[in-house]
């Protein structure tokens, strides 16, 4: 390394160690804008993602040491907690022990996502930027994941990597960055900022017909049907009919594009054969049918506890490592008990949903999306290990910051002005009482993800 390089490199570090001991969500955003290009983007052989994620727990510690913060840990950590323990523990009973602690510590590294998240982001403004963040890498993943599939005539190859993902992966952060991009638009009150979303939106649905995962199209079409029966159920028909058009507006204009200005002869025709594959399944699920009736036996041998973590590639006569689905991968390695875990942790965060939304000032709308975004992400574990992947952790974390900050519905009541403390955001939001004219402040008691 040119020795210039190093005292350079150690004043950006410490630029950004300020940076984000002063505002922690640059953090948040910074890993959320690399976690598009997470195998491309490495120093000395180490994930970007992995560094910038190891930086910001060192930060924030610091932080925490010298301001007397408290880490915020909630109900959801402490189930992914003892989710964590119980893989850990089917190991001792593994075939693939042997080989089993790194990815074992790269699972534990994965579901610290979430808790990393919810200490990063503090506030209201936080998580837009935050959101920024990742809607930023999201929009050049999409542009690069279009490029190509267009240069290589949507031959489709699933060993093919795009930014250093997986074809089907990167589909997949793409159409989560088409989800929140509509989120932040709700979120955003800058007109500029909401026609930059909408455009950002428009580009990521038509990278998403692009790449033609059915997956993707299962999970962006899912969440957003979620989206709309929850806001139909909460502020009726005509808020349903201004979201719809909303939705309907994106998604037709990326129809448009895709079909008429960048689809080949060649790409209509594999996007009809993969359009009706999706609902009559005549390929198997690109094979995954038959990787589920492989394992199906193994299961029913030790259906409670599992075989044990790290044994599913010994266990399937493809030797794959990845079960494309998260509930089989984890009810043959972890068992009934693991499956249980994993659906108690999914239950809390559709718990402080439920109670957000029982709540008569209830921001129906970004509580909508909150709704959609958690079953976009049951969707895609049904054709993804996604247990395995930082996307189901951050998400869920997202989608807990959402209902903490924007359950309510901005002046639903009157009577609050909530007054963000974003340079001290561990310290969260106060509310103004308005009283003789003067303002009076206390603290807003809602821990996070108890609703």
């Amino acid at each position: 390394m040119n020795t210039l390089a190093l005292p350079l490199l150690g004043i950006a570090g410490l630029g950004a160690s300020v940076a984000i001991f002063r505002r922690p969500a640059l953090g948040a955003a910074l890993i959320l804008l690399v976690v598009n290009f997470e195998g491309v983007l490495d120093f000395g052989g180490v994930s970007a993602v992995k560094l910038l994620s190891i930086f910001c727990v060192g930060v924030l510690a610091l932080r925490f040491v010298m301001t007397g913060a408290e880490i915020e840990v909630d109900r959801t950590t402490w189930l992914i907690v003892i989710f964590g323990l119980w893989v850990g523990t089917t190991v001792f009973w593994s075939a693939g022990q042997s080989g089993a602690l790194s990815p074992l510590i790269s699972f534990y590294l994965q579901s610290a996502m979430y808790l990393l998240i919810i200490n990063l982001v503090r506030s209201k403004s936080d998580l837009k930027l935050a959101l920024w963040g990742y809607v930023i890498g999201g929009s050049i993943l999409a542009v690069i994941l279009g490029e190509w599939m267009i240069n290589i005539d949507f031959r489709r190859n699933t060993s093919m990597e795009v930014a250093g993902l997986g074809l089907n992966m990167a589909a997949r952060m793409v159409g989560l960055n088409l989800l929140l991009a509509v989120v932040l638009f709700q979120l955003e009150r800058r007109s500029l900022a909401r026609l930059a979303l909408v455009g950002i939106a428009v580009l990521s649905g038509i990278s998403s017909i692009l790449a033609l995962s059915r997956g993707n199209w299962y999970g962006v079409i899912v969440s957003t049907a979620a989206f709309a029966f929850v806001v139909s159920m909460k502020k009726g028909f005509i808020s349903t009919v201004k979201q719809g058009l909303l939705v309907a507006a994106v998604g037709s204009i990326a129809l448009y594009a895709a079909s008429t200005f960048m689809l080949s002869d060649y790409g209509m025709a594999k996007l009809g054969e993969r359009f009706e594959s999706a609902y009559t399944f005549s390929d198997g699920a690109s094979g995954r049918f038959g990787i589920w009736r492989t394992v199906m036996l193994p299961f029913l041998d030790r259906p409670l506890v599992g075989h044990g973590f790290n044994s599913f590639k010994l266990l399937n006569e493809w030797k794959n490592a990845g079960a494309h689905n998260a509930f089989v991968w984890i009810a043959v390695e972890s068992g009934l008990v693991g499956v249980a875990l994993f659906l108690v942790i999914l239950g809390s965060v559709a718990l402080v949903l439920w109670r957000k939304l029982r709540e008569r000032d209830a921001n129906s709308v970004v509580l909508g999306w909150g709704v959609g975004l958690l079953v976009f992400l049951v969707t895609v574990s049904g054709v993804d290990t996604s247990v395995n992947r930082k996307y189901l952790w951050f998400v869920l974390g997202i989608i807990t910051l959402l209902a903490h900050h924007y359950g309510r519905h901005p002046g639903a009541t009157g009577q609050e002005e909530v007054v963000e403390e974003v340079a001290a955001g561990h310290e969260g939001p106060r509310r103004r009482f308005p009283e003789h004219g003067h303002g009076r402040e206390r603290r807003a008691p809602t821990p996070l993800g108890t609703g």
